[in-house]
């Protein structure tokens, strides 16, 4: 799809038209601006220069169809260009579009408009008249261009919002002043005379313009005009394109032989050209830029500068001309593809849409495999789907090699969608690709099938399906021997593995990936599997270990140029800093990342980037600030329909807002996200969720319902041995107890996690859990307990040599230690401080003592 407007060379004129145009721009209730007439009219030209001088607008869009793309290929195309997100389901494109559009103030153009339509004016895509009928009916800040050879048919309640500018010829002025530039000199009546009898045409003017000087050199006087001319002219006012063909063949007449051949096998190219490309086609004969000049003087070419080097191109209505009137043009395409195959990536596309011209389907499944991992790794996922459309809708496979080729089409379509995450879409072509390996018995295409399969539901949070469909394609792999295939089904496993909080199996899986990687010297797969070892280790709180892992991964990607993989590492890194509290550090690869994102589509590791953003600003205290990143990143999950992202985004809501002290609605996001990590089972995203959901009632001094939420908690921390887990859901339960002064309760939490603590090496932990047993102890008269357990806390933290900030002591007890370390006279006034004090403390101490055993005592009576 062009996205370039074409140069407005030659402008004369059309003062009013632009004049009219602005005015509808600025206008409140117009929707849809039209530019219609025939061909050679200048439409696309007046366009563009619109398209160049409006303003107040946040982003213009041009979109030429030089074919009929169907609406799926351009919606999904035209919400990357405005850097929105494409919806999961196909069916949701058409609202998704509408309303994007409607976010801010648009300039969309719509050139071509007629190609989308059929002879009888019906739409080839039904869906184009569903968009401009939705669009027209509703309120928008966004304007729509569009040119077209006829008006489409549009509901006449529509009407209000649309204006039309049927364009007509230039102006005598105007139509003199074009004249002049090219070289056609005379009588001012004469140049007039003319004018009016090609009624203004621009292209008409220019092509006869080249007749003339074919016949008479490169400067000539209108008088020179035969009289064959002004009786083709004579038919224009009523058969234009008949009177431009007529003009045409008296232009091609005039070729030299070698230039009519020429003319026509250009006719070949879709992309614009140089003088190499062009000498390709003739190899007979030698071509120069020289030649092609020479067909721009006639106007049978246009030509403009890209880069400082010249390249030709053919106006839309004659380049039709010639296509119908060239033949047979087999050799001609074989010649392109001779040439594409001695130029770079771009062309080799170029090679594809010659060979399905030449309808040898198989060539182009060739092309497109030698060019799939090079547009994968740099997230040209719609170019993918747009070559794998082609050779669906028209490859009818009649061997079962072909048939074998058509299901990697199908499976390849199924990984773009994946990239894109619209993941039912992928499931069904990899469906449709199973069920034709199955058919053929092809083992390798099964395997494949399975594991994107399996991709495509891990990225929706179905990790235990995803799991099942990852064993299927593992033990194919391990049976025909395909180490690829093993190793991504491996990588596979790892990550669902991951999700599901399983950090030592994932890393088991990780390795094993890593090391076939390696093996066959896959360097995409190594980085992607050093990534994913960064992931696990950040899980378990190894973040310097995650950090040299994700750097290792992020040097593999840039050196191969892999753009997918590279906004995976960064986001990786982002993690780690954050978990480290550098937040500036991790919101700069956040960002980085997430311009990666933008620019190919990856929609999943959008959501992810827009959610550690969230985190890190809210870590930093700008909760308003990450409460608008967390709610963009669940809009995406939600659209894709990654549940587990979309639970994870609730989540963070969910903190966000216990952070702003509104529990309550903290308390509606963490039930959201629970009841969705029970629905896909991620056994370890629930416990977090329970956590969050007893520390909310904490705070709304709900005890009894928040030790609900921790014992849940703690079911699932020792049923997966997570002894972290444990700990945390141990002094939580703690806590709260102590909250509702049940401190035996109290005292069995904190025991039990004294010895989690202790088993596991948490020395710091360990020193704070005897504190809090100290106090306990003393609260329920255990004194001689109590001194014991602050001495064992004491003993650790002079070990573990903490600052004092870091002593779980109350703020006085810190300022008197802090002061007594500044020198001898300080620490001897502290002394002599606590010689006087003691006495009192002791007496103080020893009556609250006897109080508790007294009431004790009572209570039991």
């Amino acid at each position: 799809m062009n996205e370039l407007p074409p140069e407005t060379q030659n402008w004369h004129g059309r003062t009013d038209e632009l004049a009219q145009m602005q005015e509808w721009l600025q206008a409140n209730n117009v929707r849809l601006i039209g530019i219609t007439g025939t061909g050679g009219y200048g439409k696309s030209s007046l366009v563009a220069k619109v398209f160049a001088t409006a303003q107040s607008f946040e982003k213009q869009v041009w979109a030429t169809f030089s074919q009929n793309y169907p609406f799926a290929v351009w919606g999904r195309w035209l919400l990357e260009k405005l850097g929105k997100a494409t919806p999961e389901k196909e069916a949701d494109l058409l609202t998704a579009v509408c309303n994007n559009l409607r976010t801010g103030r648009y300039l969309l153009v719509l050139d071509n408009l007629e190609t989308l339509l059929e002879a009888n004016g019906e739409w080839h895509d039904k869906t184009y008249y569903d968009f401009l009928l939705r669009w027209l009916s509703s309120h928008t800040e966004s304007v729509i261009l569009v040119t077209s050879r006829e008006q489409p048919q549009l509901p006449p309640n529509t009407l209000n919002y649309c204006r039309w500018l049927p364009l007509k010829g230039l102006s005598t002025d105007a139509g003199v002043a074009l004249l002049e530039d090219l070289d056609i000199q005379g009588a001012d009546a004469q140049l007039r005379e003319f004018v009016k009898q090609a009624d203004g045409h621009p292209l008409l003017i220019k092509l006869v313009a080249g007749v003339l000087h074919a016949d008479e050199g490169d400067v000539v006087d209108i008088s020179a005009l035969r009289q064959n001319i002004f009786e083709i002219l004579g038919l224009h006012r009523y058969e234009s394109e008949a009177s431009i063909g007529k003009i045409l063949d008296a232009s091609i007449a005039r070729l030299t032989p070698k230039l009519q051949k020429l003319l026509f096998n250009l006719s070949v190219y879709r992309p614009a050209f140089n003088a190499t490309a062009a000498a390709a086609l003739l190899p007979e004969q030698e071509v120069t830029q020289a030649d092609l000049r020479g067909l721009v003087k006639r106007s049978l070419l246009q030509e403009n500068k890209l880069e400082n080097v010249w390249v030709f191109e053919f106006q839309p209505l004659i380049l039709a001309y010639l296509k119908q009137q060239a033949g047979d043009l087999t050799e001609v395409h074989e010649r392109a593809i001779a040439y594409y195959y001695s130029e770079d990536l771009v062309d080799i596309l170029e090679i594809f849409h010659h060979h399905c011209e030449l309808k040898q389907y198989n060539q182009a499944c060739n092309i497109l495999n030698s060019c799939y991992n090079f547009l994968d790794l740099q997230g040209y996922y719609t170019t993918i789907i747009e070559l794998c459309n082609r050779l669906e809708n028209e490859w009818q496979p009649s061997n079962q090699d072909e048939n074998r080729e058509f299901a990697g089409v199908l499976t390849s379509l199924g990984n773009a969608y994946n990239s894109l995450g619209q993941y039912q879409i992928a499931i069904d072509y990899c469906k449709q690709s199973l069920a034709i390996s199955l058919e053929i018995g092809d083992h390798n295409g099964e395997a494949t099938s399975l594991l994107g399969l399996g991709d495509a539901y891990y990225l929706l949070g179905e990790y235990q399906i995803a799991i099942d469909y990852y064993q299927q394609s593992l033990a194919i792999s391990l049976e025909i021997g395909d180490r690829g295939d093993e190793a991504a089904s491996l990588a596979g496993l790892g990550n669902a593995y991951y999700f599901l909080g399983e950090y030592q199996i994932a890393i088991d899986y990780n390795q094993q990936s890593l090391t076939i990687y390696r093996e066959i010297g896959n360097r995409n797969g190594e980085a992607t599997s050093l990534n994913n070892f960064g992931n696990a280790y950040n899980s378990l709180g190894e973040y310097q270990i995650a950090i040299d892992y994700h750097q290792q991964s992020l040097a593999i990607q840039l050196e191969i140029g892999a753009r997918n993989g590279e906004d995976s590492s960064l986001v990786g890194l982002g993690n780690a800093y954050q978990s480290l509290g550098k937040y500036q550090i991790a919101i700069d690869f956040y960002q980085q990342s997430l311009a990666i994102q933008l620019e190919i589509g990856d929609r999943n590791g959008k959501a992810a980037s827009l959610a550690g953003l969230g985190n890190a600003y809210q870590s930093l205290g700008e909760y308003q600030e990450a409460i608008d990143y967390h709610q963009q990143s669940l809009a995406i999950f939600r659209e894709i329909g990654d549940r587990g992202g979309e639970a994870s985004s609730l989540t963070n809501l969910g903190n966000a807002y216990d952070s702003l002290g509104e529990y309550q609605q903290a308390i509606d996001y963490h039930q959201q996200s629970l009841a969705i990590e029970r629905d896909i089972a991620n056994r370890n995203s629930e416990a977090i969720s329970l956590t969050n959901l007893g520390s909310a009632y904490t705070s709304l001094r709900e005890y009894q319902q928040a030790i609900d939420f921790y014992q849940q908690s703690l079911v699932i921390y020792c049923e997966k041995s997570d002894r972290n887990g444990e700990a945390a859901s141990l002094t939580n339960l703690g806590n709260a107890y102590i909250y509702l002064r049940e401190y035996e309760q109290a005292i069995d939490c904190y025991q039990q996690l004294l010895m989690t603590q202790r088993e596991i090496g948490d020395r710091n932990g360990e020193a704070q859990s005897l504190q809090n047993l100290g106090k306990l102890y003393n609260l329920t008269g255990r004194i001689k307990e109590g001194y014991a357990a602050g001495i064992q806390a004491t003993q650790i933290l002079q070990e573990l040599e903490l600052p004092i900030e870091a002593w779980a002591i109350p703020k006085w007890a810190k300022s008197i230690a802090k002061f007594a370390q500044r020198g001898k006279l300080q620490l001897g006034l502290c002394f002599l401080l606590g010689l006087f004090a003691f006495p009192f403390a002791l007496v103080f101490i020893v009556s609250v003592m006897l109080w508790r055993v007294v009431k004790s005592q009572l209570l039991r009576r």
